[in-house]
């Protein structure tokens, strides 16, 4: 009896340890690149034979680790006007954005490295698929006959909920495209409801079907995508309620935002520039996806004329060589984000508010000045303005004076590094670490493959039926119906009355 204990032990640590990951990142930003190198890393150094399919290769040599390498597709970025992608409504945004994002979701299917796999005799025990407008690559776990777990870089909101049947109540789950907070107005929430309700016809009668012909062209087997979709085991989101507000989410449902950060030594130049800020250093830098030489000239003589004027070391991510610049701002190809943010004498950082951004500086406890972009980011800047530490600057009608005040009110006001260091005391005090959590609940899938123990009953509903739209439909048909019966029975007795006095007139 103890011998097959000990056979049993042995193989359920062999396959947990020794497991084939394929992994697909095919986002073109290399912000969610630094998660999956981070998150797939970390299962190679555990023993797990990783495959990751991206556009970008690890910054180091990993053993176990095999990269895919995908051809670089076109810039997200490039395909956009800021200004008037600004300019346009929330509904024109949504629709704008799910057919961009067609494009991201079928260009890694179509390329031969990724169709040589498929038509390959390659077998993985788990398949992760990074959640970006991609649900068709879903069906690699299909192909493959082994479970899937969907990574999302975002919160859950309307870009992944559908994964686990995850229910978004408009009244208190705003939109990603909105600016709002989770405490709305009636028209803020009627606003949301709407815009709900168009994100999900739009999907339903646009989106959806694009998907289902990418699962039809590129996979052998017959799929349908819905049910590609409801096989889903676990989502894992990169949040946590401090960064991204407290939400409803159901069992099959891991937050693990902040996994990736683990300070490492600054480089000396760096390290320099930093001991050496007596009044303080500031970390300027708008992410990956908005270089320093894509910042229109306008916006880039304001940051020089407002950084001139400021009393700290300014470290400015910044791609350009810039002439004459101010004595205290050193510019630099490359920052190490997060170990910049670690520093003591960093007291500000002016960021998009990205949320790998808005995470290491809650991280660390460095107050912000909000310049968000697009997309994610102004909620983002919204709710740590709420929090108390941040003050938000218009990126596209950016004024010198509003930049320079912004400045000035975080690191002159002690309330908004006191209110951050206390939210970094909070968010690194967790039962367990997010990396921990991300790869227990990964071996835990590929142990007990979980997903119908864990999945909602709201997947097996159509969203008419989750949101109870066909019996609110029913309640006011019925109310009609007997409004309507109630007044022919009310004319038919008036009718009838003015009969009979009719009767006896005559």
């Amino acid at each position: 009896m103890g011998a097959l204990k000990v056979v049993a032990l042995v193989a359920i640590f062999g396959v947990v340890n020794g497991s084939k990951i394929l992994a697909l990142f095919p986002s073109p930003g290399y912000s969610q690149y630094i998660l999956a190198e981070k998150l797939m890393g970390s299962l190679a150094k555990r023993g797990h034979q990783v495959t990751v399919i991206s556009e970008y290769e690890p910054s180091e040599k990993i053993d176990n680790f095999v990269t895919i390498k995908l051809d670089k597709s076109k810039d997200f970025h490039n395909t956009m006007d800021l200004a008037l992608w600004d300019a346009k409504n929330s509904f024109e945004v949504t629709a704008e954005f799910l057919d961009i994002s067609l494009y991201y979701g079928e260009v890694p299917l179509k390329q031969k490295q990724v169709q040589d796999l498929i038509k390959s005799n390659s077998t993985f025990d788990l398949v992760i698929v990074e959640n970006f407008c991609n649900e068709a690559q879903l069906g690699f776990g299909e192909h493959f006959k082994a479970p899937v777990i969907v990574f999302s870089s975002q919160p859950m909101h309307e870009w992944n909920a559908h994964y686990v049947g995850n229910a978004k109540l408009p009244s208190i789950s705003p939109n990603v495209f909105t600016q709002y907070t989770n405490h709305m107005s009636f028209f803020e929430r009627l606003h949301t409801l709407l815009l709900t309700a168009f994100d999900i016809l739009y999907k339903e009668l646009v989106y959806f079907p694009e998907q289902q012909r990418f699962l039809d062209e590129y996979f052998p087997e017959k799929m349908d995508l819905r049910k590609v979709i409801r096989n889903v085991e676990m989502l894992l989101v990169f949040a946590h309620p401090l960064t991204t507000e407290p939400s409803l989410i159901t069992s099959a449902v891991v937050e693990v935002g902040g996994f990736h950060i683990m300070p490492k030594k600054l480089p000396r130049g760096i390290q320099t520039i930093l001991d050496g800020a007596k009044n303080g250093a500031i970390l300027v830098s708008l992410g990956s996806n908005i270089p320093c030489h894509k910042l229109p000239k306008e916006q880039l003589d304001i940051f020089l004329r407002v950084f001139k004027k400021l009393p700290q070391r300014i470290l400015w991510k910044c791609e350009l060589d810039i002439p004459n610049t101010p004595n205290n701002v050193f510019l630099s190809k490359w920052v190490p984000q997060p170990d910049v943010l670690a520093h003591p004498n960093t007291v500000a950082f002016v960021t998009h508010n990205g949320l790998l951004s808005t995470t290491e500086a809650m991280y660390f406890g460095v107050p912000m000045i909000s310049v968000p972009v697009f997309v994610d980011q102004k909620i983002n800047a919204v709710r740590a303005r709420k929090l108390g530490v941040a003050e938000k600057v218009d990126f596209i009608n950016m004024k010198e004076e509003d930049f320079y005040e912004a400045i000035k009110k975080v690191t002159q006001n002690s309330n908004y590094t006191n209110q951050m260091k206390k939210l970094s005391q909070m968010f690194r005090d967790q039962p367990s670490s997010p990396l921990d959590r991300a790869i227990n609940n990964i071996e835990y899938v590929l142990k007990y493959r979980p997903g119908k123990y864990l999945r909602s009953p709201a997947l097996d509903l159509w969203w008419f039926q989750l949101y109870m739209v066909d019996v609110v439909i029913f309640i006011l048909a019925s109310a009609v119906a007997v409004c309507l019966l109630i007044l022919f029975v009310i004319r038919k007795l008036v009718c009838k009355k003015k009969e009979i006095i009719k009767n006896k007139t005559d």
